[in-house]
Protein backbone atom coordinates (compact mmCIF):
# COMPACT_ATOMS: atom_id res chain seq x y z
CA UNK A 1 0.00 0.00 0.00
CA UNK A 2 1.32 3.27 -1.04
CA UNK A 3 0.22 6.41 1.05
CA UNK A 4 1.67 9.42 -0.18
CA UNK A 5 1.28 11.40 2.78
CA UNK A 6 1.21 10.95 6.47
CA UNK A 7 0.10 13.25 8.81
CA UNK A 8 -0.41 11.16 11.98
CA UNK A 9 1.62 12.92 14.58
CA UNK A 10 0.42 16.05 13.49
CA UNK A 11 -3.19 14.88 14.20
CA UNK A 12 -2.87 13.02 17.00
CA UNK A 13 -1.38 15.58 19.04
CA UNK A 14 -3.76 18.04 17.97
CA UNK A 15 -5.96 15.78 19.75
CA UNK A 16 -3.83 15.75 23.10
CA UNK A 17 -3.83 11.93 22.92
CA UNK A 18 -0.36 10.14 23.59
CA UNK A 19 0.83 7.51 21.68
CA UNK A 20 0.08 4.68 24.33
CA UNK A 21 -3.64 6.17 24.45
CA UNK A 22 -3.57 5.57 20.28
CA UNK A 23 -1.80 2.21 20.23
CA UNK A 24 -4.54 0.88 22.77
CA UNK A 25 -7.52 2.43 21.28
CA UNK A 26 -6.34 1.24 17.75
CA UNK A 27 -5.54 -2.15 19.00
CA UNK A 28 -1.67 -1.93 18.51
CA UNK A 29 1.78 -1.16 20.24
CA UNK A 30 3.23 2.18 20.99
CA UNK A 31 6.55 1.16 18.56
CA UNK A 32 3.95 0.73 15.79
CA UNK A 33 2.32 3.66 16.00
CA UNK A 34 5.96 5.09 16.57
CA UNK A 35 7.50 3.37 13.68
CA UNK A 36 4.64 5.16 11.17
CA UNK A 37 4.93 8.60 12.66
CA UNK A 38 8.78 8.70 13.18
CA UNK A 39 10.03 6.41 10.37
CA UNK A 40 7.19 5.93 7.73
CA UNK A 41 6.02 2.60 8.02
CA UNK A 42 3.06 2.40 5.89
CA UNK A 43 0.32 0.47 8.07
CA UNK A 44 -2.35 -1.99 6.29
CA UNK A 45 -5.81 -1.05 5.26
CA UNK A 46 -7.47 -2.31 8.45
CA UNK A 47 -4.79 -0.57 10.92
CA UNK A 48 -5.25 2.27 8.91
CA UNK A 49 -8.57 2.34 9.86
CA UNK A 50 -8.72 1.53 13.31
CA UNK A 51 -5.93 4.61 13.56
CA UNK A 52 -8.47 6.93 11.78
CA UNK A 53 -11.83 5.49 13.88
CA UNK A 54 -9.65 6.26 17.05
CA UNK A 55 -8.98 9.08 16.00
CA UNK A 56 -12.56 10.57 15.14
CA UNK A 57 -11.10 11.46 11.34
CA UNK A 58 -11.12 9.59 7.97
CA UNK A 59 -7.95 7.33 6.90
CA UNK A 60 -7.40 9.95 3.85
CA UNK A 61 -7.39 12.83 6.22
CA UNK A 62 -4.57 10.87 8.22
CA UNK A 63 -2.38 9.70 5.39
CA UNK A 64 -3.43 11.02 2.10
CA UNK A 65 -2.92 14.91 0.63
CA UNK A 66 -6.00 15.96 -0.61
CA UNK A 67 -4.52 18.01 -3.55
CA UNK A 68 -3.10 14.18 -4.76
CA UNK A 69 -7.00 12.41 -4.18
CA UNK A 70 -8.28 14.96 -6.61
CA UNK A 71 -5.54 14.37 -9.28
CA UNK A 72 -5.85 10.52 -8.88
CA UNK A 73 -10.10 11.10 -9.16
CA UNK A 74 -9.54 13.19 -12.07
CA UNK A 75 -7.30 10.24 -13.70
CA UNK A 76 -10.23 8.17 -13.10
CA UNK A 77 -12.95 9.89 -14.54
Amino acid sequence: MLFLVNKLRDIRLQTGMSVSELARRSGTTRQTITNIELHGQEPGVKLALQIAQALNKDAKDIFFDDFVIQGLQKSFV
